[in-house]
């Protein structure tokens, strides 16, 4: 192939890839970058069984009615001082505390979670000393007991953050039971449940912003992340099948109290971060929180350098006593140096192993981000237990970028390769984002029974501009060695311009959706409920050239009324611990853009899944368990077109089934775990795919972490901690390029001197397993994992 045509089908797969990959990510689809990623052979890996014991029915239903009674009491006073809250949280049963021998002060303004008398009205003030949630709002806006959603569900609380020393969105997904984390860039990574791809909301609201192909903000910002896998249509329209991420952000407390770390770690890895909450008024009707931090950090990987801070502020005002605002403002300013995509194939299409320090990414490349986002709500009290909530989501973000990609893969023999100027890919955009939401919830009484219902309309509209530079030199280097990419030299001045005479583009593309849903929990009998609902979606896109082209008419590529997403589940209660539970919930995802070899789009992905399984909740609930079955039947996936890689085509019907188990809260008092196991098996009709596999998981993932605080004795005050994960085989682009089956082992050793004060020591990868994380480019996009690494945490409260 000659060097002009190489440049033009280089070009043609940035511009397909940066023009639409965002968007696919937005809509749930499965965006590839240059080649499409392919798992996972089969590989054995046995999982034990975990065996609890529980309280009899008969003392778990006395101990059920006593807990309801005194938290009836609780509820109350609740909110009326920080001493009235304590005598509270002595008396009833909530979440179990992780370190009973030093509890620290807690910024959400209680340090457990606090539950009323009826299953189904859970109110949630802060679950940052337990490894589960009693309840969680990703699946019905409103706090709702995990064992009482048809859905499997995971949670990473503040608790498990912290003793894992999770910094990033990427650290916590890694941890979540039946999550594929694939990286994208340094900046960051995308995220697979069940072969399809998740979509995200922030505090239950829909936003395009959170798996984005761009920066992601750090979690210093949240208070917890719930996951949600499987379809989750109902709530989000036109979404990724694999589930939704729901990123719920810190509150205001109405106590005063802070915190801040210090950080040091392995690469030059300096973090210090600060969370404070005060109320501004003598009634704590006005109350404050910020949650700042600042880090300068290198990498595993040569050359790479980051240094960033994120500013996180909210404001939350109870206007009456039946009339809450809140306002919040995040902004991150992120500089990277040298950025990584990760490596090339070898000439032999396998993957390098030469060493996972090297960077094809030169010293001289940058990748800049400017993030903010600014939430307001406000939401009203109706009467008994209704209330209405109106909610809107402003996300904006500016990014530049400079680097030179390789232009051949990396010689088996040698480990050289070459380097192009005009394979300088330099490009700058802006991404925009607005959502709004508003919804009312309430319960009614029929037939001597409580029924609850959810009503709401959401909007979401994804603005992009995305602007790629021309480059005028035409150096080229070649014999470059993989591990010394800093002999190439940055284009001369002025050789890289943005004016469409030498050949720079660009590109608009704007989409939205909006839909009316509702959901409707009927008791129908004593134990038995039935859950309806359903949303009727309103999805368009359009795409232009735009400036430095010249401006073009906008195209609609999709433009979809009326869609239907129909759910339905029901929940049984076995016994007071053990629930039952089944669900039906529709799968719909549009294409987005010119995709295909002949320039046409791909039709609207579309199915359904049903699962089955079994919630158990223990210890008055510090300890949930949960089992699940899963069918998922869809059509029309997006894979690369075999017989032109920077195209795509649908497949068949694709079936996938399996199935999961995980166990997360305290077992023992100061023994915290977190573990779960996940069968996927993927059968493809296509013929044209036929090595699709489980695409983008494995078949066997474990995971693993397991905490325990001494809790009295000479060793009182010290934690330990040890967490395994485990793979299959993961199969990339190639036949060749496979990575097998692998464990890695982490761990954490940690000391608190008082309640205010407390230092930890964590340890990554230890035994240094040298694998790949992600297998699926030829250029670039296949990751090999950080090797051993340490970072010291000292922790200050009050």
């Amino acid at each position: 192939m000659s060097r002009n045509n190489i440049f033009k089908v280089k070009q043609i797969m940035r511009q397909s890839y940066h023009s639409w990959a965002a968007f696919m990510t937005h809509h749930g689809a499965n965006p590839v970058r240059r080649s499409a990623l392919f798992s996972v052979s089969s590989s054995a890996l046995i999982c034990g069984t975990l065996i609890m014991g529980s309280p009899s029915d008969a003392r778990a239903s006395a101990l059920e009615k006593k807990s309801r009674q005194k938290v009836s009491r609780c509820h109350d006073v609740q909110g009326t001082g920080a001493k009235i809250a304590q005598t509270c949280r002595k008396t009833v049963a909530s979440t179990a505390l992780s370190q009973t021998s030093a509890p620290t002060p807690s910024l959400n303004g209680d340090e457990g979670s606090v539950v009323d008398g009826s299953t189904e009205n859970l109110h949630v003030y802060g679950t940052s000393r337990s490894y589960t949630a009693p309840a969680v709002e990703a699946w019905g806006k409103t706090p709702v007991a995990l064992k009482d959603i048809p859905h499997s569900i995971s949670v990473i609380t503040q608790q498990r953050m912290e003793d894992s020393n999770m910094l990033t969105m990427t650290d916590a997904m890694r941890q979540i039971n039946g999550i594929r984390v694939l990286p994208g860039s340094t900046a960051n990574s995308n995220f697979y449940s069940r072969g399809y791809q998740l979509t995200t909301s922030i505090d239950g609201t829909p936003n395009a912003a959170g798996t984005l192909n761009n920066a992601s903000f750090d979690l210093s910002m949240y208070d917890r992340i719930e996951v949600m896998r499987g379809s989750a249509g109902l709530l989000q329209g036109a979404g990724g099948a694999g589930g939704v991420v729901n990123q719920v952000t810190k509150k205001p407390g109405k106590d005063f109290a802070a915190s801040g770390n210090a950080t040091v770690g392995s690469f030059n890895n300096y973090r210090a971060d600060v969370d404070l909450t005060v109320p501004l008024n003598r009634s704590k009707t006005l109350r404050f929180r910020t949650a700042d931090l600042f880090q300068d950090n290198d990498y595993f990987y040569k050359y790479a350098h980051n240094r960033s801070w994120q500013a996180y502020g909210v404001l939350e005002w109870d206007i009456t006593p039946s009339t809450t605002f809140l306002v919040s403002h995040a902004a991150q300013k992120q500089n990277i140096d040298a950025p990584y995509y990760g490596l090339p194939v070898t000439t032999t299409q396998t993957l390098w192993y030469g060493g996972r320090d090297a960077n094809p990414t030169q010293p001289w490349g940058y990748s800049d981000y400017m993030t903010q986002q600014t939430i307001a709500s406000l939401t009203q009290k109706l009467w008994g237990d209704w209330t209405v909530t109106a909610r809107g989501t402003f996300y904006d973000q500016s990014y530049n970028t400079l680097y030179n990609e390789p232009w051949t893969t990396i010689n088996a023999q040698t480990g050289k390769l070459t380097y192009e100027d005009v394979g300088n890919f330099p490009y700058r955009g802006t991404n925009t984002s607005r959502s709004a939401d508003i919804y009312t919830t309430g319960s009614f009484r029929l037939l001597h029974r409580t029924h609850h219902v959810l009503l709401g309309f959401n909007y979401n509209s994804y603005d992009t501009h995305v602007a790629y530079g021309a480059v005028t030199s035409d150096a080229v280097y070649s014999d470059v060695s993989i591990k010394n990419t800093a002999v190439v030299k940055k284009p001369a001045a002025g050789s890289i311009t943005y004016n469409a005479a030498d050949g720079a583009e660009g590109t608009d593309d704007n989409a939205y959706q909006w839909g009316f849903y509702g959901q409707l929990r009927l008791e129908v009998i004593r134990h038995l409920s039935l859950i309806l609902g359903g949303r009727v979606s309103r999805f368009s896109e359009k795409t232009r050239d735009a400036s430095p082209s010249p401006e073009g008419p906008w195209k609609t590529t999709a433009n979809i009324h009326g869609q239907l997403t129909p759910y339905l589940g029901t929940v049984y209660q076995i016994t007071p611990n053990l629930s039952w539970y089944a669900s039906y919930a529709s799968i719909f995802t549009p294409s987005v853009g010119r995709l295909t070899y002949n320039g046409d789009g791909l039709t609207p992905q579309q199915g359904n899944q049903v699962e089955t399984g079994f919630k158990g909740e223990y210890f008055h609930g510090r300890l949930n368990f949960s089992t699940a079955l899963f069918r998922m039947e869809s059509v029309n996936q997006p894979v690369q077109d075999p017989a032109h890689t920077s195209f795509y085509i649908t497949t068949g019907p694709i079936r996938r089934q399996g199935w999961e188990a995980q166990v997360d809260g305290q077992i023992m008092p100061g023994l915290d775990v977190s573990i779960g196991y996940t069968y996927l098996d993927t059968k493809v009709s296509n013929p044209k795919v036929s090595d699709f596999g489980g695409v983008f998981s494995p078949r066997h993932m474990f995971k693993s972490w397991v905490h325990y605080n001494a809790q009295q004795g000479r060793l009182k005050g010290l934690s330990f901690g040890v967490g395994l994960d485990a793979y299959s085989n993961l199969r990339g682009s190639y036949a060749t390029t496979v990575q097998g089956g692998y464990m890695t082992l982490d761990s954490v050793i940690g000391y608190r001197f008082n309640k205010h004060l407390k230092l930890q020591l964590n340890a990554y990868n230890l035994t240094n397993r040298y694998y790949y994380e992600r297998a699926s480019g030829v250029w670039q996009l296949n990751f090999p994992a950080a090797p051993r690494s340490f970072m010291a945490t000292l922790r200050g409260t009050y």
